[in-house]
């Protein structure tokens, strides 16, 4: 998939664990960002897929030194720039990189190609508007609660698509409240668990919450 859109790119270089990877992304993406209109409610969502969100960057450590990945067929969700699919692919799973806009999916090929991930492919994919007839033994979001009003059908596109022994792990700094989120896991019928990494995002702590999802009953891939 060719970048045949109008964002001006750069490469930047990253350390996952003992990986040494290379990512393009969108250079001065500042003024791809209407702050005005935003604050006056009146733009289009911002670009958030071509962010390094802090969150990715702490999912792709811990996946990279704690996630089984080979033969798994794992989907990351909103994948963004694609580096926790990389990272997965990287370790031997069979990546899908989804995301609702075709920029990322276009980045997600490109940073994939550019890090010689062995299998993947993409899917132009918004969970809120299901139409996927997969399962996958491991789903990936990173830094994807963001919208409160989708969180319960975020919840039931997670119960739906995980195969019955397999798990998600999400990544979530609570830049927005997300307990609700949680109360509709459980009324999809999933369990969860929270482990906290304090980051540093701008020279200040953030705390990231790696949240592993499973469904009842289930052993999970991580």
């Amino acid at each position: 998939m060719p970048l045949q859109y109008e964002y001006e790119t750069e490469p930047i270089e990253l350390a996952i664990g003992t990986r040494q990877l290379t990512l393009l992304r969108v250079k001065d993406l500042e003024r791809w960002v209407d702050r005005n209109a935003l604050i006056r409610d009146e733009a289009e969502e911002p670009p958030y897929w071509a962010h390094l969100w802090t969150g990715a960057l702490t999912l792709a450590c811990y996946l990279d030194a704690m996630v089984e990945c080979r033969d798994l067929s794992v989907l990351d969700l909103g994948c963004g720039l694609g580096l926790t699919g990389i990272v997965a692919s990287l370790k031997g799973g069979r990546v899908t990189f989804a995301d609702k806009e075709p920029e990322a999916l276009a980045f997600a090929t490109i940073n994939a190609q550019i890090n010689n991930c062995p299998l993947f492919e993409t899917r132009l994919l918004d969970f809120a508007h299901d139409t996927l007839e997969q399962h996958f033994a491991l789903i990936l979001g990173a830094e994807i609660l963001y919208d409160r009003p989708l969180f319960p059908l975020l919840a039931r596109f997670l119960a739906r698509h995980l195969a019955p022994s397999g798990c998600a792990l999400l990544a979530d700094a609570r830049r927005t409240n997300t307990e609700e989120f949680y109360h509709h896991l459980g009324k999809a019928r999933l369990l969860w668990t929270r482990e906290e990494r304090i980051e540093q995002e701008d020279n200040l702590p953030l705390r990231v919450g790696i949240v592993t999802v499973r469904p009842q009953g289930g052993m999970g891939a991580a």
